[in-house]
């Protein structure tokens, strides 16, 4: 039966956690992209428009349309160098909002005064720049900036036409005078309008702006909802896993035992007795899977640090595996220097280097040579290296040997990288699995000068 503590576990995902920041990033991400699309677009649209200021400038009789136009070409030309120097090539690099919109504003403006004003055919564009800088920019102040100088601006235009001082303020190429044909009251009604439809452009803006917030918002709600639900799950599966692979393991010492007596009252070399070591051997294999299993389910202790030569624990390990190693006919070697003491949890560290030497073992042909080397670290510490002559990495497994299930192994359960890596890291180091320039792989074991100070309790499946 089940030990109560394992029936409900909960993790420490909150969903108080305010998701505000990373969706703000990803609004700020995509603005940068927004903005470096039309200042690149301008850019390359400058020439064009450039030169139809100044054809117009010349068709023009009005002096001062001229002069404006030419100064505008000119204005056109340079601001658009200097956004497209200025914008980003990577979504991350700041760009220059306020300058855009500001010059953006002076420009448009500009188009529209020279070419009618509230005559003009460019008039509608003055409510696309409302709509870009609310949703773009997010900032109210400039939003408001905006809408007030182009209300100020219409106002003006609807003034000038309406007193009609300015010769030629109507281009010649559009039927010229002091305007183009409209009445007193129909420019007044246009400057109505267009006071109402400049905020509500701006307000459409920032509700568009607004929506997507909110929609990013319950999309995180959503995945955080999602996640916490899975983490929940995962860690109810892995307790209860737990508990059933440790719950099996008495099972399994009884079949062992009474394998053992049965093959005993068989008589050494029958038949039975043969069948009764099989069965032995399948038991082992079993309680070494769970062992894997209960390790790679439960939390890593915290560490007991000592004082440790990194070398002497390599040729400990050695010595242990002499025995497996010349039944495989595999040579071990041990390479190494001056002495590299380090502070670590012994146990711990030696079972991560048992694993990788395993592994070499296993991976190399008879008559081959497993080099273990131990070294200093370049800021301390220290490095010890496995180095096999085996066949090397698979491609479909290369680049995830370190994922829990993942082997080459026929009867391997895909744990024990998994849990050597996990370990590893709990001390501050790191553990690599690579190919050899000569063939084979080469596990490398890298742990730091000072121990890790967070040794807290973590799941080794987290960790890995």
């Amino acid at each position: 039966m089940l030990a109560p503590h394992l029936r409900r576990r909960r993790t420490s995902v909150s969903r108080s956690t305010p998701p505000s920041d990373h969706v703000d990033r990803i609004l700020r991400e995509q603005a940068r992209r927004l903005f470096g699309r039309l200042v690149r677009g301008r850019l390359l649209a400058s020439p064009v428009v450039a030169l139809s200021f100044l054809a117009l400038a010349f068709l023009d009789p009005a002096p001062w349309r001229r002069t404006w136009l030419a100064v505008a070409a000119a204005l056109v030309v340079g601001v658009s160098i200097w956004e497209g120097r200025r914008a980003p090539g990577e979504p991350r690099a700041p760009v220059p909002v306020l300058p855009s919109v500001a010059l953006g504003t002076a420009m448009q403006l500009s188009v529209v005064a020279t070419t009618g004003g509230l005559e003009s055919p460019l008039l509608p564009v003055l409510l696309l720049l409302c709509v870009v800088t609310a949703v773009a920019s997010g900032r109210s102040w400039l939003l408001l900036g905006v809408v007030s100088v182009q209300l100020v601006a219409v106002w003006a235009m609807a003034a000038v036409a309406i007193l009609g001082r300015v010769p030629g303020f109507y281009p010649a190429l559009l039927g010229g005078g002091t305007r183009g044909g409209l009445g007193d009251a129909h420019l007044v009604t246009g400057a109505v309008v267009l006071t109402g439809l400049l905020p509500a452009a701006a307000l459409l803006g920032v509700l568009l702006r607004r929506t997507v917030l909110a929609t990013w918002h319950l999309v995180e709600d959503a995945q955080r909802d999602a996640l916490r639900a899975h983490a929940e799950r995962a860690d109810e599966l892995r307790a209860l896993s737990g508990e059933i692979a440790h719950e099996l393991k008495n099972p399994l010492a009884s079949v062992k035992g009474l394998a053992a007596l049965l093959a005993r009252d068989a008589g050494p070399g029958s038949k039975p007795a043969e069948r009764l070591g099989v069965l032995r051997r399948e038991v082992d294999r079993m309680q070494e899977i769970l062992d894997e299993f209960l390790n790679f389910s439960r939390p890593l202790v915290p560490l007991s640090h000592e004082s440790v030569e990194l070398g002497a624990l390599a040729e400990d390990v050695a010595a242990l595996h002499e025995g497996l190693a010349r039944e495989k006919g595999v040579a071990v070697e041990v390479a190494r220097g001056a002495r590299v003491p380090v502070r670590c949890d012994p146990r711990k560290v030696k079972q991560v280097v048992i694993n990788v030497l395993q592994n070499a073992l296993d991976a190399s042909p008879p008559g081959g040579t497993v080099r273990i080397e131990v070294q200093s670290g370049p800021g301390g510490g220290g490095r010890l290296a496995v180095a096999d002559q085996g066949p090397g990495l698979a491609e479909p497994v290369a680049g995830r040997v370190f994922e829990a299930g993942i082997t080459t192994k026929e009867r391997g359960s895909g744990l024990g990288l998994t849990i050597a890596r996990a370990l590893a890291r709990q001390h501050g180091g790191e553990l690599t699995l690579g190919g050899s320039p000569g063939g084979g792989c080469v596990a490398e074991l890298t742990l730091p000068a000072e121990p890790a100070t967070d040794t807290a309790p973590r799941p080794a499946s987290g960790v890995a």
